[in-house]
């Protein structure tokens, strides 16, 4: 189980996670680059590195359990 997230560590998830959704829908729309800045870095994310905006939403998604756990295949709960 993840521990609970602190009120400011899940507003500052939502705001990124805010972000790299917007920037992931101009990125699918046809922008040829994106910006994000995050953890004091930027990043520019074009349409040939797609699939690691992809994995970074999904990350923000599994921290605010947004999304399931992933769980090893075969195995029953």
């Amino acid at each position: 189980m993840r521990p609970a997230l602190t009120p400011e560590q899940e507003a500052l998830y939502r705001g990124q996670l805010a972000d790299a959704e917007g920037a992931l829908h101009q990125l699918l729309i046809g922008r040829k680059a994106v910006t994000l800045s995050y953890n004091g870095e930027s990043v520019t994310y074009t349409q040939a590195n797609e699939a690691r905006l992809r994995n970074y939403v999904r990350e923000l998604q599994a921290k605010l359990d947004l999304i399931p756990s992933a769980r090893r295949r075969g195995v029953r709960v």
